[in-house]
């Protein structure tokens, strides 16, 4: 056999040079060697890639010993230990905190209570002042009553009055006033009814004892009398018609 090649009708066949066998030999043990190198590799890293996934499982056929298993409970039971102590700290935290809240609740309850009652009593004693003003103008009146003549002594009387009337303005107290005004069950007591005419219908025609009233707050209300216009013959209802006319 001739080891030139042959050459077939419309196709080239490539010259292989096989006169060297063991170049051709020593080309194919390194490809083999290649090859088992790139298996080795991706058994490595498919290897190292179930380790990751699976973390706490022992490589290999390695198992955990009696006194690695007691090792880990006493650790394990170590930490329950501290997580009890730290929840026993907060509530003891807790019980401390709602304590020391509850006293200073009680604390603002009484400053506000003391608040409340200083200016009430300023309040009081402000109108005492204005009360004393005109108990010591009525000593005064009454000290030269003896001497007065009846015009000073409607003077005087006029006097007080006006300055009740001032006294109780600083305080915001107001007097009602009705004589004139619709009736208002709100701020009126009605004592009696007057005969009116019909324009009067409805209103207040005497006062018999003014009311007072702090802002909006009604004090006492005012004693009236309230007018009623009489209802005519003319106005009779049908039903009030004898039947036989």
């Amino acid at each position: 056999m001739s080891d030139e090649p042959r050459e077939t009708a419309g196709a080239e066949t490539p010259v292989v040079n096989v006169t060297d066998k063991r170049r051709l030999y020593k080309d194919t043990m390194e490809t083999a060697a290649d090859v088992a190198s790139s298996v080795e590799s991706s058994l490595d890293a498919a290897s190292k890639e179930t380790a990751r996934e699976v973390p706490g499982e022992p490589s290999g056929a390695e198992v955990p010993t009696v006194e690695q298993l007691q090792t880990q409970l006493q650790e394990r039971e170590m930490q329950l230990r501290e997580r009890d102590a730290q929840l026993a700290r907060l509530r003891e935290q807790v019980i401390e905190f709602e304590a020391k809240t509850q006293e200073e609740l009680r604390e603002t309850r009484r400053r506000l209570e003391r608040t409340v009652e200083q200016r009430v009593l300023r309040a009081r004693q402000a109108l005492l002042e204005d009360w004393l003003v005109v108990f010591d103008n009525l000593d005064l009146m009454v000290a030269g009553a003896e001497k007065a003549t009846k015009e000073d002594l409607l003077t005087g009387i006029v006097a007080m009055q006006r300055l009740l009337s001032q006294a109780l303005q600083r305080h915001d107290i107001e007097r009602i006033d009705a004589v004139g005004q619709p009736f208002d069950p709100q701020l009126h007591e009605a004592v009696e009814t007057l005969t009116v005419a019909p324009e009067q219908d409805g209103r207040v025609v005497a006062q018999t004892r003014p009311g007072y009233r702090l802002g909006t707050h009604l004090i006492r209300p005012a004693l009236v009398s309230v007018g009623r216009a009489e209802v005519s013959a003319a106005v009779l209802s049908e039903t009030d018609i004898p039947a036989n006319i």
